[in-house]
């Protein structure tokens, strides 16, 4: 990428970025939750935890698909300033919600500022990026992703009694956390790479639209598309549902969740910077295959095990090394690497946004489907996974890496060499 030397600290700006990954796992830890300490205040049945889920999943969706276009319109920083104030917002509706209609219009505006933020702040970290660290930078915010998580399900074992008040607990953090880092971002300067682009090709925003669509563009839209809905349904099931299964498959307690997820968070902790280590090397192809049996083993161990807290425990860890391996952490370095600076933005807010629409619909019938058979629920998980596994091994290693011609890493993961000698 060719790149301005007087831009400031890349792994500062990759920070900052990335914390917009950070509260992306803490509201999506916080929520699952929080509907569980909020149950019987707020009478929410298994159809209203559903669709609370589903709720944020899909204004998440639509913040993604409008802030990754208005991204590349405008640039990374009219995006990456602005929405965490109207996250703030959100979480501040949520923590003061007295009824189940304004919990939900809090959740609506959490997920929408927080869909807006995820595209701009990944390509101002991709394009900010040190030379040859690409994947790393962008690895990172799985990194803190994963700190999200972790600093919720810490905060959840010190509330996880508390009620109500637990829940408005965990979205204070939030609050705060959002507050801090939109005041640190206001001093970080425009993309230099869009900046660049912008001057180059003159654009209008429809012709750039319509390119995204366009082979050969359009073809990988269809296959990061299909990547992240298949191989992140388990990782995301999981992640907003875990307590409500411990709870109500292992019939256990919050407390033994927070534990588990205890656990698991060190697990994702040492996967995802191992993720960030071997992202720009060949050992990245390997992190794929393993996470990709971890995605179909993880749901047959939860049967065999007959639903048992353990099995259930092993099934977490699994789905941990899944979720950056084979889910969001691997697509957000393929998604940077596909598309170049000028709809980057763009295609990834599509991809996310498309994934994300179908995740909210499989998060809608999931306590239904736990209810009815949650064998069939793991059998359905297993069939995703191995689809997952065709297209991450046999068709996203042929698309060119049109974002590779931007800077020169200093080694070719074997999965993308040849794509990138024709790209």
């Amino acid at each position: 990428m060719p790149k301005d030397q007087s831009s400031p600290r890349p792994w500062y700006i990759a920070t900052l970025g990335g914390m917009a990954s950070y509260l992306e796992g803490a509201t999506m830890v916080s929520l699952s939750m929080a509907v569980i300490l909020l149950q019987k205040q707020l009478g929410l049945s298994a159809w209203s935890v559903g669709a609370l889920s589903a709720s944020l999943t899909l204004s998440f969706s639509t913040g993604a698909i409008v802030g990754g276009r208005l991204g590349d319109l405008f640039g990374r920083r009219v995006i990456y300033s602005a929405d965490l104030v109207i996250y703030a917002l959100g979480a501040l509706i949520v923590i003061l919600s007295p009824n189940q209609a304004v919990l939900f219009a809090g959740v609506i505006v959490t997920g929408l500022a927080m869909g807006a933020d995820i595209p701009a702040s990944l390509a101002l970290v991709a394009e900010e990026a040190p030379p040859g660290r690409q994947g790393a930078a962008v690895a990172y915010s799985q990194t803190l992703l994963m700190t999200g998580v972790g600093v919720s399900l810490v905060i959840s074992n010190f509330v996880a009694d508390a009620g109500s008040l637990g829940a408005r607990l965990l979205f204070g953090h939030l609050l705060v956390v959002s507050v801090i880092v939109w005041v640190l971002r206001r001093g970080v300067a425009e993309s230099s790479a869009w900046l660049k682009s912008r001057a180059e090709k003159n654009s209008t925003g429809p012709r750039k639209l319509k390119e995204a669509f366009r082979k050969p563009h359009g073809t990988a839209l269809l296959a990061t598309t299909l990547f992240f809905v298949i191989g992140g349904i388990m990782p995301n099931t999981l992640t907003q549902f875990g307590p409500y299964l411990i709870v109500n498959l292992g019939h256990s307690t919050m407390q033994v969740f927070s534990t588990i997820g205890t656990v698991t968070f060190v697990v994702g902790l040492v996967i995802a910077l191992l993720l960030q280590r071997f992202a720009d090397t060949k050992s990245r192809t390997v992190c794929l295959a393993l996470g990709l049996v971890a995605l179909v083993v993880g749901p047959l161990v939860a049967i065999l095990g007959n639903f048992s807290v353990a099995s259930l425990t092993a099934l977490f860890i699994l789905n941990t090394i899944a979720g950056s391996w084979a889910g969001d952490g691997m697509y957000r370095i393929f998604t940077q690497e596909i598309f170049p600076t000028e709809i980057r933005s763009t295609s990834q807010g599509f991809t996310y946004g498309m994934a994300r629409y179908c995740m909210a619909g499989f998060g809608l019938l999931t306590p239904a489907l736990v209810a009815f058979s949650p064998t069939l629920l793991m059998l359905l998980l297993i069939g995703l996974g191995l689809a997952a596994a065709a297209i991450g091994l046999l068709w996203l290693p042929r698309i060119p890496r049109h974002g590779l011609n931007e800077q020169t890493p200093v080694t070719l993961p074997a999965d993308r060499a040849s794509v990138a000698a024709r790209s």
